[in-house]
């Protein structure tokens, strides 16, 4: 059995907007910044497995309910039920010309089984909207008020608990269309489990379902966000000469930007956005050293990154291996072995920078603040993308919010640093059972956390 949810309210508190987040849709209906954009009834169903379990029923904004409530006090109106009046309003075809949007909203109270009353926690509980309550009242239909915007830093919750007690509305669920956060969602269907105890086995379902779909949305976003991590750390440009050439510096930065473009791409798909939801600017890049940098000091210094850090500093792997191939002989092998320490492999990478060497070839690379960069804003956009509800307006700009933790920074460059150095790694289908990235997905799983 499909059970019938009205969402009504005043124009423009956010009921399309409910209805795209409840569904992860973005284009169902109209979302606009000005009032009376929805001008007639829609409906949408929420499924359990492919079955309907819930209809959404969007509708007109009340536009005159003062008017319209004047009318119920009428004298030829006081002797009748309230839902003969509400059967009265719809017969009055003197009415239709001042109150063709609610009745619109009228005609399906009748229909629904459940009233959701979306609130702008932003707006004071006026007249107009506590009018709003008592119209909707005369269905003698269960309403359950959907406090909208309940995360805005200036809102009028408080008022608006009191009037909705006043009129023994206290079953309320708080409820956020912009920033979306699953427990506010179950506490939703908790409530519809309360007023349908007939479907609460059904509707316990579906909250799990939700909930193993966010899980699952989660983990494989983590999982995009470590291949992007592997495939920008082992990426190299091998140049023809000593010196990189514009072309060969140019042809590398697209090889990163392109990498990270996907990444994006796969997010947005997996949790049903827009490219347009993300506008990330492109990354600067810092023409005046020889190793070519994916991003310049004031970006780094925007994260908290010093580009003089620890292990960033000196001849390294992954600092720049051009460093390594230039300026050493054969005769310096072993001095090149100490700087780089034990973590480097004595295989292939070893053997390249020899080979590099003798050809008198540079190699471009991305140093560990430019790759602990990537890593840092990739996991706010996961957290950002996994709180985002589907009726935002403006797009995620990736701006750095927060500094980077100079603990983090230390143990993520040890970590891109031994990364670096697998490139056999690189463009592989399949992440191997390996420690380090298992370390990887660990400091991952930290840093989308913390960034909730």
């Amino acid at each position: 059995m499909t059970t019938s949810l009205l969402i009504v309210g005043h124009a423009n508190t956010g009921k399309t907007s409910l209805i795209r987040t409840l569904i992860r849709d973005h284009e169902f209906g109209d979302v606009q910044n000005y009032s009376g954009t929805t001008r007639h009834v829609e409906k949408i169903s929420l499924l359990l497995g492919d079955q309907p379990l819930l209809d959404l029923i969007d509708t007109p904004g009340f536009e005159d309910s003062i008017s319209l409530w004047q009318n119920r006090q009428r004298h030829e109106h006081q002797h009748v039920s309230n839902e003969k009046w509400l059967e009265l309003v719809q017969q009055d075809s003197s009415l239709i010309a001042d109150f063709e949007q609610e009745l619109k909203v009228i005609k399906q109270l009748s229909r629904c089984d459940i009233i959701l009353y979306v609130i702008d926690l932003r707006q004071a509980p006026l007249g107009k909207y506590l009018d709003e309550l008592s119209i909707l009242a005369c269905a003698n239909k269960p309403i359950v008020p959907i406090l909208n915007f309940s995360r805005n830093a200036s809102n009028h919750e408080k008022e608006w608990k009191r009037c909705l007690a006043e009129r023994q509305l206290h079953a309320y669920v708080r409820y956020d269309t912009v920033a979306f956060y699953l427990a506010d969602e179950r506490k939703l269907y908790q409530t519809l489990q309360s007023l349908l105890p007939e479907q609460y086995d059904q509707l316990q379902a579906l909250t799990k379902q939700r909930e193993q779909d966010a899980e699952l949305r989660l983990a494989n976003t983590k999982t995009a966000l470590a291949e992007l991590l592997i495939n920008c750390a082992t990426t190299q440009q091998l140049c023809q000469s000593n010196t990189p050439t514009a072309n060969e510096s140019n042809a590398f930065e697209d090889s990163i930007r392109e990498l990270e473009n996907r990444f994006v791409e796969r997010c947005l798909n997996l949790y049903a956005f827009r490219k347009e939801d993300v506008a990330l600017e492109a990354l600067p890049i810092h023409q005046g050293q020889w190793q070519q940098d994916l991003f310049d000091a004031d970006t780094l210094k925007s994260w908290g990154i010093s580009t003089g850090s620890s292990a960033a500093t000196g001849a390294v792997i992954g600092a720049g291996i051009d460093i390594l191939s230039a300026g050493l002989t054969l005769g310096t092998a072993t001095t090149l072995g100490a700087l780089i320490g034990a973590g480097l492999q004595t295989g292939r990478s070893f053997k390249s920078i020899l080979f590099n060497k003798l050809r008198n070839r540079s190699v471009l690379a991305l140093k560990p603040e430019s790759l602990i960069t990537i890593f840092w804003r990739s996991a706010k956009l996961i957290s950002h993308l996994h709180h985002r509800g589907h009726a935002s307006q403006e797009a995620y700009q990736g701006e750095s919010a927060s500094k980077i933790p100079s603990t983090d920074i230390a143990h993520l460059e040890v970590l891109f640093q031994k990364l670096s150095q697998r490139s056999e790694w690189q463009s592989i289908s399949q992440l191997p059972d390996h420690a380090l990235i298992r370390k990887l997905n660990q400091e991952i799983e930290t840093a989308v956390e913390s960034n909730q």
